[in-house]
């Protein structure tokens, strides 16, 4: 599961501000929603105002209970289910027969998982007989009851009919996947206007239980057949092969789907709708995208080298894609990224994209994601949720393995670089083993650690074995483990199966023991002995634990560099290097970024421009233009400033620019005025751009205008966007205009957000009826966009009526929202309007705090509307929460 390249992890990070914290008073800590929609982009200005071991220690979080792996009382061999679907009712009508033996001991018992459902009667079949079986339905658990002891060599055939009804009870979720209700009907009621109806399931973590009875376990595995009926007008799509489709009575279609290899519950899958199916393929096997009609021009783009990517992935692992075909179906109000449901991945609207959207930013990487699932997770599975590593952790690392091969190291580099420092950033608060015997809640191990860590920490791996070893350890794990489950230790004797070597030190420091190494390296140099003495001391606060450390360092000096080995095994290590020719050495270390950990130096700022100009990759020139950025009063700091902005990587001088964003200092301004100006015209990729307008704006600089004006016409709408809210902080009334008149174009991506962030700004009375328009035809990503302009709006508009209908319109954004996540994040742009006012009102005199707290009033009102009609137990409390965070209290009055 792919579920953080839009967002998902910051989306869940900006909710979880949304919660009480409780001291002498109660204080509600909220931030500007637009943190988490901008995190998932490049960086602008919208959002602007308000971002060695010799045994095994494993260590647990207080309280958390020990996760098994589920014990096998069962084994299904197969499964058949037949569904009618009631569109309105959203509900299914559904025989299942499913054929299944003990696995060892001997039972008269069944239990199987069948969540919201109303179970009719369950049969035993035997040839052309059946007969009724006793049984009791409890706890979203379906118990039978036989009336002899089966053993491991019976092989029974059982029919059950029930009516699924996923939407009879409260749904769950969490970062990763949002809701687990299992299967989903999406404006099959048609209340939406122009918005698809379509069916579709979820099944990981265990929801397909919501739709067919079964052990809904990672460890359970069985072949399938999906028989659908379905309006005739719809296409069906579901795992391995289309085997018959019949045009039944009503203008109804009967299709079949069979999985002649067994596969987890978890990825058993169906989607429903309208869609077009644009034929592609790999060798002789079928590789199709399913995306919605107007988006079929774009299909192929939008999943761009798909067959490459199998080719590709089929040659490092040694092992042949493993599926009969590859279908990829992208679906509307999806509750996570994506899913690797066996032969059948399930993408979110996200992936909805023209070509203009597309040349901004593509989502290849989550495309390689879950293509690289079908081996690590489909063709072997992790045999517990506690061991999620051996799934995530290498679709993580595969869309770094993917960017090296096809767009080269610097590309690769920068996404290894971005998902450790996503997954350093949330070590403060938490930084659990990436082994996870003890969790409180499955859906937790869906985090950073699982899959950021995760992906340094086999980058780590493969480069300490080299890529031909760590190439045949995968090819090792997935043919040993083929089609069944497996865990960690797996893939540790597959490592020193194809080295030789033991492995057991680097598993229990990085996949059994939490936190991370960090490093403090001092450079003390010796002029009169000519010698530099490197002092290497492991600091980590969050063990007591020596890493054992084997990395590279490099010595730079005038006439080259040399590679070193850093072994490093107890707290302090010391290394010395002599001079040449009286000239000091300088160091790099972790010269080819093996580290999944942190580390800092001393360094003068003339050796980070020798860095600079010296190592050629994205990382070591990163880190250079970093501290430039820290001492900029520096002349050589400056001079690596320049370098950057001319640097051949764009994404260096993508980091430079956003750096500058932040620059004050109006001597530094001028400096690189020009500069910044010339890569907003000509800078070579959209980004680079973008960076460069952005900070023109940022800076305020009148004679860009000219410029800005015309990049709002940019085919790009990264440049376009930028541009546009750029001119605001130059020209607001130009800024204005020009985004009025852009509204009938159809914008989408940042053009789209910056109109409704300049549209808000402005706060003009009429302009209350464009929102009002385009509220209903809202989805996704572009729903959080417009949020935040309404957000705006309703901070500056001055008329009461159209504050009235203003709150209307956002109150309507989360009450026709059915993912429960987004509902209570779109509720809560609501809730940051009456805590400004709130705040606000604390300073004002009598009259004007009057008139503030009738618009407190208003949104509590409406606020406590929609917690009267919202379902789920953990929203109702965030709207109580919420409404505490507003009401009025006389004594916070200044």
């Amino acid at each position: 599961m792919r579920d953080d390249r839009f967002g998902f992890f910051a989306l869940h990070s900006f909710l979880n501000t949304v919660r009480i914290q409780l001291s002498m008073k109660k204080y509600l800590s909220i931030v500007v929603a637009a943190a988490f929609l901008v995190s998932c982009g490049h960086s602008k200005r919208i959002a602007r105002q308000e971002v060695v071991l010799d045994t095994l220690t494993v260590t647990a979080k207080s309280g958390d209970p020990y996760r098994a792996a589920a014990n096998k009382v069962w084994e299904i061999m197969h499964s058949r289910v037949s569904l009618t679907f009631d569109w309105n009712e959203k509900t299914a009508d559904a025989n299942e027969w499913i054929t299944l033996h003990p696995y060892f001991y001997a039972t008269d018992t069944l239990l199987l998982d069948a969540k919201s459902m109303n179970i009719q009667r369950v049969e035993l079949i035997k040839g052309q007989l059946t007969w009724p079986v006793a049984f009791t339905y409890h706890n979203d658990s379906l118990k039978i009851n036989f009336n002899k002891l089966y053993t491991a060599a019976d092989a029974i055939s059982l029919h059950i009919v029930y009516k699924a009804m996923p939407y009879s009870s409260i749904t769950g979720g969490s970062a990763a996947i949002t809701d687990d209700r299992g299967l989903y009907f999406i404006n099959t009621d048609h209340k939406i206007p122009g918005k698809p109806s379509q069916i579709w399931t979820q099944g990981e973590t265990e929801s397909n239980s919501h739709w067919m009875p079964t052990i809904d376990k990672p460890n359970t595995r069985f072949t399938t057949e999906i028989e659908l009926l379905v309006p005739d007008t719809m296409q069906t799509l579901s795992n391995g092969a289309l085997v018959l489709s019949t045009k039944e009575q009503g203008g109804m279609r009967k299709d079949i789907w069979k999985m002649d290899k067994p596969i987890q519950a978890y990825a058993v899958m169906f989607a429903i709708g309208k869609f077009t199916i644009i034929k592609d393929h790999w060798k002789n096997k079928e590789v199709n995208y399913y995306v919605e009609p107007r988006f079929a021009a774009y299909g192929r783009k939008i999943f761009n080298n798909t067959p490459e990517m199998i080719e590709y992935f089929s040659n490092i692992t040694g092992v042949e894609y493993p599926w009969n075909k590859y279908d990829q179906v992208i679906v509307r109000d999806y509750v996570s990224g994506a899913m690797e449901n066996t032969s059948a991945s399930l993408f979110g609207e996200f992936m909805n994209e023209n070509f203009r959207e597309i040349a901004d930013k593509n989502f290849e990487d989550v495309v390689s994601h879950e293509l690289f699932h079908q081996w690590f997770g489909d063709y072997v599975t992790c045999e517990s949720w506690s061991n999620i590593t051996v799934n995530e952790s290498f679709a993580n690392y595969s869309e770094q393995l993917w960017r090296r091969h096809k767009y080269g190291d610097a590309s690769a580099d920068k996404l290894a670089n971005d998902d450790l420092h996503k997954y350093l950033s949330v070590t403060n608060t938490t930084d659990p083993t990436l082994v996870r015997f003890y969790y409180n809640d499955r859906e937790a191990v869906f985090d950073r650690i699982s899959y950021e860590k995760g992906g340094a920490i086999l980058g780590y791996l493969n480069k300490l074995m080299g890529d031909a070893a760590f190439y045949k350890a995968m090819n090792i794990y997935l043919t040993r483990n083929a089609l069944h489950s497996a865990e960690a230790t797996n893939w540790r004797l597959a490592v020193e199966e194809a080295t030789g070597q033991d492995w057991n030190w680097f598993f229990n420091e990085y996949y059994y023991h939490g936190g991370h190494p960090v490093l403090d390296i001092h450079y003390n140099f010796n002029d009169s002995t000519q010698q530099l003495a490197v002092t290497v001391t492991q600091v980590q606060k969050d063990t007591d634990m020596v890493y054992r450390l084997p990395l590279k360092a490099a010595i730079l000096y005038t006439d080259g560099k040399t590679v070193v080995d850093w072994n490093l095994n107890k707290r302090t290590e010391k290394f010395v290097y002599s001079y040449k020719d009286s000239v000091r050495p300088m160091v790099v270390p972790d010269y080819n970024h093996m580290l999944a950990g942190t580390y800092r130096e001393n360094k003068r700022m003339s050796d980070w421009l020798k860095q600079y100009g010296t190592c050629d990759d994205y990382v070591n020139k990163k880190l250079a233009v970093s501290a430039a950025f820290k001492d900029l009063d520096d002349a050589t700091a400056q001079a690596i400033v320049d370098l950057a902005l001319k640097d051949k990587f764009p994404y260096i001088t993508e980091y430079a620019l956003n750096s500058l964003s932040d620059v004050k200092n109006e001597k530094l301004r001028k400096k690189w005025q020009a500069q910044v100006l010339y890569l907003a015209v000509n800078g070579n990729t959209n980004a680079v751009r973008a960076n460069a307008l952005n900070v023109l704006g940022e800076w305020e600089v009148e004679e860009a205008k000219p410029e800005l004006v015309a990049a709002i016409k940019d085919s790009s709408y990264m440049v376009a966007g930028t541009a546009l809210d750029a001119l605001w902080e130059i020209d607001s009334v130009q800024a204005y205009n020009l985004a009025k008149g852009l509204i009938g174009s159809r914008p989408q991506g940042d053009e789209q957000a910056a109109i409704w962030s300049v549209i808000g700004r402005m706060a003009n009375e009429e302009d209350i009826v464009i929102f009002q328009k385009a509220a209903p035809h809202l989805y996704g990503a572009n729903k959080f966009q417009f949020a935040i302009g309404l957000m705006y709006y309703l901070r500056r508009i001055n008329n009461d009526v159209v504050f009235d209908e203003a709150v209307n319109v956002m109150a309507g954004l989360a009450s026709n929202e059915s993912i429960r996540m987004y509902r209570m994040g779109l509720a809560s742009f609501l809730y940051n309007v009456g805590k400004t006012y709130l705040e606000k009102s604390k300073h004002e005199h009598k009259e004007e705090r009057q008139h503030d707290d009738q618009r407190i009033e208003l949104i509590r009102g409406y606020l406590q509307r929609l917690d009267d009609s919202e379902k789920d137990p953990e929203n109702q409390k965030q709207y109580k929460a919420l409404l505490e965070s507003i009401e009025y209290n006389p004594e916070d009055v200044n």
